[in-house]
């Protein structure tokens, strides 16, 4: 099902599907991880830039999606229930503006701080871009640190979070700290794309 979610999300931007040796291989990883029992309950996908990370992402939310389908009709469950039911995608640098509004709450932005704290409880969170982002922000002359803040929250809460990065493990504590990568480590299954080539390249 992964396997024809990704073919799906390339054949929708009017490109061909072409699934590499390594690229199999990275949905055997994940569609193992999802249907296994091992203790992490989070995703990081790192390695070169274009060579499908976001397109895998983008799959599993379809893919979650059609296995929670009927959940979406139904007007049951109580609405304060932590997590909050949903499967959301964004990137590293549109966290760190909902962050910057959280943690100086007006009247103006009570909506972008409502939806920093929607997704911060959510149920899977995916964090596209880790490391393209600011470390620290400024921010009315506090120090905003959105996406540290947000992966040692959702540590403690256990919550699935998937972040993909175009840093590897070991960049990944040099660019943040190393308690943060230690932390990841901890609670996330990783997945290596390494140097493969990138997708994007025209092959003719």
């Amino acid at each position: 099902m992964l396997y024809a979610a990704c073919k799906v999300e390339v054949e929708t931007r009017m490109r061909v599907f072409v699934c590499s040796k390594e690229y199999k291989q990275h949905i055997w990883d994940i569609s193992k991880w999802l249907t296994s029992n091992e203790s992490t309950f989070s995703l990081f996908l790192s390695g070169n830039k274009g060579n499908g990370k976001t397109t895998l992402v983008k799959a599993l939310h379809s893919l979650y999606s059609y296995l929670h389908s009927d959940e979406f009709y139904s007007s049951g469950g109580d609405r304060h229930e932590l997590p909050h039911k949903g499967f959301k995608i964004i990137d590293a640098k549109g966290l760190v503006v909902l962050a910057k509004a959280y943690n100086n709450p007006t009247k103006e932005n009570a909506a972008t701080v409502a939806e920093y704290k929607r997704i911060r409880d959510i149920e899977i969170l995916c964090i596209d871009d880790l490391g393209a982002e600011p470390r620290e922000s400024l921010h009315y002359g506090d120090i905003v640190m959105a996406i540290t803040d947000i992966i040692h929250y959702r540590y403690s809460q256990q919550y699935c979070t998937i972040a993909t990065s175009n840093l590897s493990a070991d960049e990944i504590a040099e660019y943040y700290d190393e308690r943060f990568a230690d932390r990841l480590r901890e609670m996330a299954r990783v997945i290596n794309f390494g140097n493969e080539p990138s997708f994007r390249i025209n092959k003719a």
